[in-house]
């Protein structure tokens, strides 16, 4: 059982000019190492110093620009990219950031790394981003010291090496950058003290520390908002304790509107704000589309018995549908009510009267590896029992396993009758199944239009299944244009959420692209 490490982290683009909404739709630059208390989706901001050129009239800027001074050439690529006194224009915008960055200018070098990670304007490139990052990095600018070390974090650009992300980002830290001050708390466990007295003494690495002109106003530096990871490697046991505010936290990244709007509170930190029958009904709808996180929450209060009633089962069976769609907290927390000297009585004596959240249950800790005193055949036959008295997460883990050959011979066909069941009873987990299922089978040239709208639906709402999804979609062009920016950000905020298959396929993408220089080299 593997439990995620988490860190907040940030990459910011900043400038003083709003960013059009069709621009902040898509920030691919989270890394995957770290995640704590940060949206998936954050709106990003472009680097901006306050420059003379502002005030030039647009014939005057473009003038000098072709003349070769790398500050105009910035200059007009945002205005380019934002519309600002002039028609907005991303690739034309990428062309000017391009010969300002080839010119050693350090914020178009941090601004042209930002357009290759999120291919805006030109195709995506997480290599060549990382090199211009790195440049603008070793020029001082602490706003690429920070993405540098975070970059080293997820061994998707380059080898994970914890050195070089404390050495960086403790770097950023020192001049002042705040984001970096949270995470050198964090990432200090993962290096020796020897480590850290030798940078601190600057024994370790040199960088050249000379900022550019246009880099000395930091004053436009916006706040962070966000970037989150997650390190498949570390194991439970470095985890001491699930907190309210962690279950919170990870509902309020999933970004939704229902969430924000409806369900959480700003700066909550207490499952008692959940302690009203339209949140608990909320988190039952986003827990029937596929959230783990609310399944999560929901098997908490369930354990903890305030409000909704203590019930053991009904927090397991939550944890274990979470565990499921493979939610970090949920295994841990699930793990230690099994532990409960209680448990197996409460378990046991349910099952003896026939109860199918009972039987789900027993069957879900032996398919999880919690419980060994059931064989495969025994486990599936209480799944079963429970499916035939119409208990839905049953239904739709026996379409699984018939879909999938696991327990059973597989019959696709009959896995995908079971879902249509657990559809018909009005089960949204069970149509995104069925959609992933089209999906999954399906070539470019499908017409698959309504599957795909059903998944952006439910995606939405909060599914992690159709988030990974949709991230296939836009990889081989189903149901949308193909679009592998677009791919890379669904894959990338499911794997945030702990789905390995997605992190697998996010680096296969990468792999693809993987420059055969040294530096790229990862295991």
């Amino acid at each position: 059982m593997q439990i995620k490490n988490q860190i907040p982290l940030a990459i910011i683009l900043v400038f003083v000019l709003l960013i059009p909404a069709d621009l902040t739709a898509q920030d691919s630059t989270k890394s995957l190492a770290f995640k704590k208390n940060r949206p998936y989706r954050n709106n990003p901001y472009f680097y901006q110093p306050d420059l003379s050129y502002q005030i030039l009239q647009q014939f005057k800027l473009v003038q000098i620009a072709n003349s070769g001074d790398p500050l105009a050439q910035h200059e007009l690529g945002l205005r380019l990219l934002t519309g600002e006194g002039i028609a907005a224009d991303t690739i034309t915008a990428v062309y000017w950031i391009k010969k300002a960055a080839s010119q050693k200018l350090t914020s178009a070098l941090y601004n042209y790394g930002i357009m290759l990670i999120n291919g805006w304007g030109t195709e995506w490139n997480p290599f060549a981003a990382y090199e211009n990052f790195l440049l603008a990095a070793e020029a001082g600018m602490s706003q690429a010291q920070y993405v540098v070390g975070v970059l080293h974090t997820d061994n998707l650009i380059v080898p994970r090496d914890w050195n070089k992300s404390y050495y960086w980002i403790k770097k950023s830290a020192d001049g002042g950058y705040e984001p970096a001050k949270e995470v050198i708390l964090e990432l200090s466990p993962k290096v020796s003290s020897e480590f850290k007295d030798s940078v601190n003494q600057n024994k370790y690495g040199l960088t050249k520390d000379n900022t550019t002109k246009d880099d000395k106003d930091e004053s436009k530096i916006q706040p962070s908002m966000g970037l989150v990871f997650i390190d498949f490697d570390t194991q439970s046991d470095t985890l001491k304790d699930i907190t309210d505010e962690m279950l919170i936290s990870d509902l309020k990244n999933l970004n939704l509107t229902n969430v924000k709007d409806s369900i959480v509170i700003k700066n909550d930190s207490s499952l008692t704000s959940f302690f009203n029958e339209e949140k608990i009904n909320l988190l039952r709808n986003l827990a029937d589309v596929g959230s783990h996180e609310a399944q999560t929450i929901l098997g908490r209060l369930y354990e903890i018995g305030n409000f909704v009633g203590k019930n053991k089962l009904f927090a397991a069976e939550y944890y274990i549908r979470a565990t499921i769609l493979d939610s970090p907290r949920a295994a841990y927390l699930l793990w230690k009510l099994v532990r409960e000297k209680d448990f197996y009585t409460i378990l046991n004596d349910a099952v003896q009267f026939g109860d199918p959240t009972a039987q789900f249950v027993w069957y879900g800790l032996q398919k999880l590896g919690y419980e060994n005193r059931l064989s495969e055949k025994d486990a599936i036959d209480l799944l079963q029992k429970a499916a035939v008295q119409n208990h839905i997460p049953a239904i739709i883990e026996l379409g699984f396993n018939y879909y999938t050959g696991k327990y059973v011979n597989m019959d696709k066909a009959k896995g995908l009758d079971y879902w249509k069941i657990a559809e018909r009873f009005g089960s949204p987990e069970a149509s995104v199944r069925l959609a992933v299922s089209k999906v999954f089978g399906a070539t470019v040239n499908d017409d698959l239009n309504s599957e795909f709208s059903l998944l952006e639906k439910y995606e939405n709402s909060g599914s992690v299944l159709a988030q990974f999804a949709m991230g296939y979609c836009y990889e081989n062009g189903i149901g949308a244009t193909r679009n592998l920016p677009n791919a890379v950000e669904y894959y990338r905020n499911s794997a945030q959420r702990g789905n390995q298959y997605a992190y697998e396929q996010l680096k296969r993408l990468y792999d693809n692209l993987r420059p055969a220089d040294t530096i790229f080299k990862v295991n």
